[in-house]
């Protein structure tokens, strides 16, 4: 008697999810990897040398650190409400993570030159433009996937979307106004008061403005005709 062979059916939804999940644990790997980077590129100091050398390398790390975490969450966040599998979204998403790795890199040189002694400010500069980039092209992902999935989110997610992608554009914009001007001599008081008042109107646009805003264009319950 034969036995009888049974025949799995895969369904396309599950090839799916299955090429998103492995997309973003890759992303992941790439990700953790670069946060480890951050710290093993961290300089020791030599010696009876004072502490308050290390200052401005471990302010340096903890903020590229900070913005790299937020980027890890943005990335999730993308892909578990708004990514669409298409050849579009794919390629931002290999295009982001080379440009972190980049980023990873000079952020490196700039470790490596400033403790030989040597004037760091062009790879800074890069290092704050690629940063730009990088978020810019998360922007890009999160923009169509609201634009792709507009009909089917909810509006809490609608609203969420909306008011990270005001987030990223002011990142954006700090970033390359940043990279763009500390190559022309701006005093370490002028971008740090820049900085202050970028950190100001994100809070004033996310947390008042745009909250207000979105509740009215977008309401949890649709008014009734």
């Amino acid at each position: 008697m034969r036995a009888h062979r049974s025949t799995r059916v895969h369904d396309p939804g599950d090839k799916t999810q299955h090429t998103i999940h492995r997309l973003e644990a890759f992303s992941d790997v790439v990700m953790g990897f670069g946060l480890a980077q951050l710290g093993l590129n961290l300089v020791l100091p030599t010696g009876s040398t004072d502490p308050r050398s290390t200052w401005g390398g471990m302010a340096f790390f903890v903020a590229s650190f900070g913005f790299v975490a937020l980027l890890w969450w943005l990335h999730h966040r993308t892909f578990s409400t708004y990514f669409v599998l298409n050849t579009p979204m794919v390629l931002m998403n290999f295009a982001m993570l080379c440009g972190l790795v980049v980023t990873l890199y000079l952020f490196e040189s700039v470790v490596h030159v400033s403790a030989a002694g040597g004037d760091a400010a062009a790879y800074f500069n890069w290092f704050v433009l690629a940063f730009a980039l990088v978020y810019a092209l998360i922007g890009a992902m999160l923009a169509l996937g609201l634009r792709l999935r507009w009909r089917e989110l909810a509006p809490a997610d609608l609203r969420w979307g909306i008011a990270q992608l005001s987030s990223i554009g002011i990142a954006v914009l700090f970033f390359s106004f940043v990279g763009a001007y500390a190559s022309r001599g701006a005093h370490h008081l002028s971008l740090g008061s820049v900085a202050i008042a970028t950190a100001v109107a994100t809070v004033v646009i996310r947390r008042v403005i745009l909250p207000y805003w979105l509740r009215r264009a977008i309401p949890d319950v649709p008014a009734a005709g």
